[in-house]
């Protein structure tokens, strides 16, 4: 297994720019029939990175980092011609529905927030004036310290949004390992040396490939997403390790962490006319789960009619 978290060390600004390591609240958004589930399985899912809700979220970042290796020709070309080769080629597989991703590594991850109150994410899993979303809030430390105790030894932080803060953490990636390769080639090329040059080229390969699931487009920045990544890996007739839900006609994969309760912080409801029914409600079936002690906040966004 890659120890992804040793890599992004290597890069301690880009690390930083992920997670300042302060903790805070995320706050995992859904709708009432799957927030009734979550709390009644006392699980939530890591679903597979490859079928999120838009494939140009999987493809944009792909596209940026063959674009910017085209931008900078200072770079080594063998080392950066099969990096380009590689996100190209994974770029035209997701577009073009090639069956060859089925490789040793899967990538599986939950989505937070960072704000409790958000209109725009109240807005995905609401219906009409009278049909509420809901927020889960965990406390972010805890969450991430029981995952490592469960195996889940995930990768964190928020999602980059601007396009220059993109571009700054792909070439501080880029000139890390371009001064290792370009070093090691000066040396006496013994077998170790080239071995490690092939080092290089995989471990460049894998922080590109992790790194990039945390880059989205600007259009979404409002949703001030929070990602926790879970690097499965696989080897051939081991995918029933995974479970599978249907989703808008997709059928996705995906891993059930058990959280403890103790890692819940509160359950937000979203705007709603009828707020006094919605938040008994709430507090009755909460009380039915054993949540009864858990905060309930209301959303303060007031509603338009």
């Amino acid at each position: 297994m890659i120890d992804y978290d040793s890599l992004l060390k290597k890069i301690p600004k880009v690390k930083k720019i992920l997670d300042n390591g302060s903790n805070t609240n995320l706050y995992h958004y859904t709708k009432p029939e799957k927030l009734l589930s979550i709390l009644e399985s006392g699980t939530i899912r890591f679903s597979n990175a490859l079928y999120l809700n838009d494939k140009e979220e999987v493809t944009y970042s792909y596209r940026l980092i063959v674009n910017l290796i085209d931008e900078m020709p200072m770079l080594n070309k063998d080392l950066f011609g099969k990096i380009k080769e590689h996100f190209y080629k994974k770029y035209k597989n997701i577009v073009d529905g090639n069956d060859s991703f089925l490789n040793k590594y899967e990538y599986y991850t939950i989505s937070f927030s960072t704000d409790s109150d958000n209109l725009t994410l109240w807005n995905n899993y609401s219906k009409g004036q009278t049909y509420t979303g809901y927020n889960i809030g965990f406390c972010k430390k805890d969450l991430i310290a029981d995952m490592e105790k469960q195996g889940f030894h995930s990768v964190y932080g928020n999602i980059i949004y601007s396009h220059d803060t993109q571009v700054t953490i792909l070439k501080l990636i880029f000139e890390k390992w371009n001064r290792e390769f370009e070093k090691h080639l000066k040396l006496k090329q013994t077998r170790k040396n080239i071995e490690k040059q092939q080092d290089i080229l995989f471990e460049l390969t894998d922080i590109l490939s992790i790194i990039s699931l945390f880059f989205k487009n600007p259009y979404f920045k409002d949703e001030k997403e929070y990602r926790i990544i879970f690097i499965s890996h696989f080897s051939p007739g081991t995918y029933k390790q995974t479970k599978i839900f249907e989703k808008n006609g997709l059928f996705i994969p995906y891993i059930e962490y058990r959280f403890l309760k103790r890692t819940v912080s509160s359950i937000n409801i979203g705007p709603t006319l009828d707020e006094n029914i919605f938040y008994t409600s709430t507090c009755r079936m909460l009380a039915n789960f054993g949540y009864e002690k858990k905060t309930i906040n209301r959303s303060r966004i007031p509603l338009r009619y």
